[in-house]
């Protein structure tokens, strides 16, 4: 087996999933001492299997939008790119957050698949990073909506990390918006930053990091704004998909609950779960594992009967984030196999010197 898998560690992918099985246990036991596994079976025998189906189709449908928005942006630069890399890219991405401290190799490994479908790997680069951004405004400015206009909704066990993760959210848009509207004064509060860290400044001029981090902002920043300049209307596209890719995933969870046989209102339901959302975005956990279950449940909890509420859970998180990891190992495996990918797994650096950045 190689050293790494798409660009990462074998071993930070071993410790991450069993990091990712161990708070999920002590999640769903935390949970069963809600709902007992008596009572959870019993529900699961009378699940609808006609929203089983449902909640399958939406799944694909996630699929669709999610590959459809990475191949709009990918192909603004790099337009050989198929439908097939942009899907795989994503579930690939799922499956590397879910097993990775901190969520930290999805991102990473979603750009070394699009490298090696034969983007270079700053286009790639900038091609996930227009969706991230995306996916950060939207999630920001429709959590910071529903806590103004229901603040009912935010319980306060969640109230502090709700506005923790806000401000977390408001500092990467804010150093996101430095790199393209002022980018120079983005660069010299950068090197004022790095400069100051203890007994890093001579490693920092050895190694030139600050040349080559300023060189990245202005490549990145000449890119981006040829972007946003040449492709407004691919940009408001994209923004339309990454709506549609929430509510989308939102629907899953309302679905999951009709075929358990609890009539929620609709509309609450979706907004229920943007807090959660907004919550866990930023778990340090691989996949979000124990945070995701416990602050859905405390938030959701006020529409879901006790007895019922760590089968939701299991479920949701099946159609949610197991489907997508399983397919997703598999996907991994093909690339390690050399069934897809124009450019070889264990290829060297990137083509011109360039680096498979992480997050």
């Amino acid at each position: 087996m190689p050293a790494t898998i798409l660009s990462i560690p074998v071993s930070r992918i071993k410790t991450g999933a069993r990091l990712f099985v161990a708070f999920s246990l002590v999640a769903f036991f935390v949970l069963f001492q809600r709902s007992s596994i008596s009572e959870s079976l019993h529900h699961l025998g009378e699940f609808d299997m006609r929203y089983f189906f449902i909640a399958l189709g939406l799944v694909v449908v996630d699929w669709l939008i999610a590959g459809t928005r990475i191949l709009l942006f990918a192909r603004h630069i790099y337009p050989p790119l198929t439908f097939g890399a942009a899907w795989r890219g994503c579930v690939v991405h799922i499956f590397l957050a879910g097993v990775t401290p901190s969520q930290t190799g999805g991102a990473a490994a979603q750009v070394y698949v699009m490298y090696l479908e034969g983007m270079t790997a700053l286009g790639a680069t900038v091609a996930c990073f227009v969706g991230g951004f995306i996916t950060t405004v939207i999630v920001l400015l429709v959590g910071a909506s529903v806590m103004l206009v229901r603040p009912g909704l935010l319980s306060p066990q969640l109230h502090t990390l709700a506005l923790i993760s806000f401000a977390v959210y408001v500092a990467i848009l804010i150093a996101i918006l430095l790199t393209l509207t002022h980018p120079e004064r983005f660069k010299r509060a950068t090197r004022w930053l790095l400069m100051r860290i203890p007994k890093m400044r001579g490693l920092l001029e050895r190694r030139h990091v600050i040349e080559k981090v300023f060189a990245a902002v202005d490549h990145y920043h000449d890119l981006m704004t040829n972007f946003l300049v040449r492709g407004k209307l691919i940009f408001l596209v994209g923004v339309l998909l990454t709506g549609l890719i929430y509510v989308n995933k939102f629907l899953i969870g309302w679905v999951v609950l009709r075929g358990l046989g609890i009539d929620a209102p609709l509309v609450n339901t979706l907004m229920l779960q943007v807090i959660p959302l907004l919550v866990f975005y930023f778990s340090p956990t691989p996949g979000s594992a124990g945070l995701a279950e416990v602050s859905t449940i405390a938030v959701m909890g006020s529409i879901i009967p006790q007895s019922y509420q760590a089968i939701y859970v299991i479920l949701w998180r099946f159609f949610t984030l197991i489907i997508n990891m399983v397919v997703g190992a598999g996907v991994v495996m093909g690339y390690l196999s050399g069934r897809w990918g124009k450019r070889k797994v264990l290829e060297d650096a990137p083509a011109s010197g360039e680096r498979v950045p992480t997050r």
